[in-house]
């Protein structure tokens, strides 16, 4: 596994344990910055995927999130996330960056922790969470050209603070898409 602006990682039995970089964050907002400073471990995968694992995030400051990623550049990219909202309640936040970030808070989860799941075919791309790992449940779904070589994997940040630890576990990737982007089977 390769590593982008590499933390504080733990890897035990099919397990990652993370803790973010001090003001640590990947995002392009609009006409304003560029932030490429999240850590981010991934492997590059060709053509069609499937990534999932169980993602939970610990943070104490706002964004403070853990998450999945497809990146081709610093400047698009797919970010699947488990994150603190201004709410100080735990969502599942899902950012497209293609030049500029948009960014979609989702649902609202009763603790910190889920099942995400991201997955191509050709250049459509499905994003999904579960709170068993096996019933998913529809985040959003869009297409982005990307090269057919990109990186994959997890990744954590802290944009705001110092104190965002993270979890990911079961990850797992296959070569193969969802058949039903809308109701994830």
């Amino acid at each position: 596994m390769e590593a982008l602006n590499s933390c504080e990682l733990i890897e035990e039995k099919n397990s990652f344990r993370l803790k973010a970089n001090p003001n640590s964050d990947v995002i392009c907002k609009y006409g304003e910055y560029v932030k490429d400073s999240a850590s981010f471990y991934y492997q590059t995968h060709v053509g069609d995927f499937t990534i999932k694992a169980n993602v939970t995030s610990t943070g104490s400051c706002t964004f403070d999130a853990a998450f999945l990623m497809v990146r081709q550049d610093n400047a698009k990219w797919i970010k699947l996330a488990v994150e603190l909202g201004v709410d100080r309640r735990y969502n599942v936040v899902s950012v497209i960056t293609n030049s500029w970030s948009d960014d979609a808070n989702g649902e609202l989860l009763e603790g910190n922790s889920c099942w995400l799941r991201i997955t191509r075919k050709n250049d459509f791309f499905g994003l999904h969470y579960s709170m068993d790992g096996q019933v998913w449940r529809f985040v959003r779904a869009f297409g982005l050209d990307m090269n057919q070589s990109v990186a994959i994997g997890f990744g954590i940040q802290a944009p705001t603070g110092d104190n965002c630890h993270g979890t990911i576990e079961n990850l797992s990737v296959s070569s193969s898409a969802v058949q039903d982007f809308r109701n994830g089977s």
